[in-house]
């Protein structure tokens, strides 16, 4: 999953990466930016302030999503590829007061929750890094990751326009991450970006192969202070390599 994550470049910076008009809010950069926030996030519209917690328009509150409808032909491969029906079939998620913080990629597409939203909502995080725990009998010790150059990337996400809220994609770690946890969000290529923003495009066979895991070879990890582990610090220290 991605419960954490940091976008601690200033307003000037991000424009220039995402190619932004200046936002009719206040910005101020994030350094442990926690789910329930009201955070920056990039629609076809511009940037705007959503909060993180995906809420279906439909929902009036916590509940357990139906059965997948399949996307593609029964016994197809792009339906074992993405529908995430391989052996056992996947629970479906439930939701939590404060929404979904992720939305899985396989089977995004079919999941009452999501599939909607995949083909009209579809938006942008901008972040510098994102945070995993690792540990066991309690105990949890931060990572960041980020990219070897440090700059701003694009992770992929879905919003609710009327609530104003939205989710991250995640997707299976790539080797880096797996290190530390089994899921990272989706980091799209900077290519694939404007694709992922286009609300004409909503054709699955194209959306779909853009969540993957970003190449662990562009990115880098290292243990961060124990600071990150309560959301209310959020501080410049948070995203520090430990010595």
């Amino acid at each position: 999953m991605c419960g954490r994550y940091s976008r601690s470049a200033d307003l000037a910076d991000l424009i220039n990466r995402f190619g932004l008009k200046q936002p009719p809010f206040h910005y101020a950069p994030g350094y442990n930016i926690a789910p329930g926030a009201s955070t920056p996030v990039i629609t076809p519209a511009g940037l705007r302030l959503m909060k993180w917690g995906f809420v279906p328009s439909w929902s009036g509150g916590p509940f357990r999503s139906g059965p997948a409808v399949p996307l593609f032909p029964a016994g197809s491969p792009l339906e074992r590829k993405y529908s995430g029906e391989e052996g056992q079939p996947e629970a479906q998620p439930e939701l939590e007061p404060e929404g979904f913080i992720n939305a899985r990629a396989e089977g995004i597409a079919s999941r009452p929750a999501f599939r909607g939203v995949f083909y009209n909502s579809r938006c942008i995080i901008p972040a510098d890094g994102f945070y995993e725990w690792s540990g066991s009998a309690g105990e949890k010790i931060p990572y960041r990751f980020s990219l070897r150059d440090g700059g701003l990337f694009g992770m992929a996400g879905v919003y609710e326009e009327k609530r104003g809220t939205f989710a991250i994609i995640t997707a299976a770690a790539s080797a880096l991450v797996r290190t530390v946890h089994h899921r990272m969000p989706v980091i799209l290529e900077p290519r694939h970006e404007a694709l992922w923003l286009n609300p004409r495009m909503r054709d699955g066979e194209t959306l779909l192969p853009l969540l993957r895991a970003y190449d662990s070879s562009l990115m880098r990890g290292h243990r961060v202070s124990d600071i990150v582990n309560d959301p209310k610090n959020d501080s410049p220290d948070c995203v520090k390599p430990l010595e």
